[in-house]
C-alpha cells in the first residue's frame, strides 16, 4: 500500500492511527514533535502525511511550509481540532491536499486517504521500450 508518516503529539491518538492504517495494510512511521518530523521525511520518500496542526514548538502549517519551500511535494493532510475558516484556509496555504476535522471518523479518513493515494500514485511506472521502471 503505502508509506505515511504521521506527526501527532498525542501518543493515544498517534497509537490508534497507526493501528489503524497498519491494519489497512499501510506501512507507518510517526513522530510526536515537529522536530523529528523532518527528520524522517529527509530519510524517507514517504506516500503521505498526516500532520496535526496544534503541535509544540512548531505548527504543521509552519512545517509543511518548510517542506514544501524545501521541495517536498508529498501529499498532505492536516488532521485538526480546528474548526474556524482561517485555519482551513491556512492549511491549504501551507500546501495540504486535505483536511480533516477532529473529532474524526477512520471510515472517512480511509476514504480520503485513498481517494488522495489513488490520485498520486497511479502512475509509478514508466515503460520505455522493453523496460519498466517503478518511480
Amino acid at each position: 500500500m503505502a508509506d505515511i508518516l504521521i506527526l501527532e503529539d498525542d501518543k493515544l491518538f498517534n497509537e490508534t492511527l497507526q493501528d489503524f492504517l497498519e491494519e489497512l495494510g499501510h506501512k507507518v512511521s510517526f513522530a510526536l514533535d515537529s522536530y523529528y518530523a523532518p527528520e524522517l521525511s529527509y530519510q524517507h520518500n514517504f506516500d503521505c502525511y498526516l500532520f496535526d496542526v496544534n503541535l509544540p514548538y512548531e505548527s504543521g502549517f509552519e512545517l509543511l511550509t518548510k517542506l514544501r519551500q524545501s521541495g517536498d511535494t508529498t501529499p498532505a493532510i492536516f488532521i485538526t481540532s480546528r474548526d474556524d475558516k482561517a485555519s482551513l484556509h491556512n492549511g491549504f496555504i501551507a500546501g495540504a491536499d486535505d483536511y480533516i476535522k477532529k473529532p474524526l471518523d477512520l471510515n472517512e479518513l480511509h476514504l480520503r486517504l485513498d481517494a488522495l493515494l489513488k490520485r498520486t500514485l497511479r502512475n509509478t511506472t514508466v515503460e520505455i521500450d522493453r523496460y519498466r521502471f517503478d518511480t
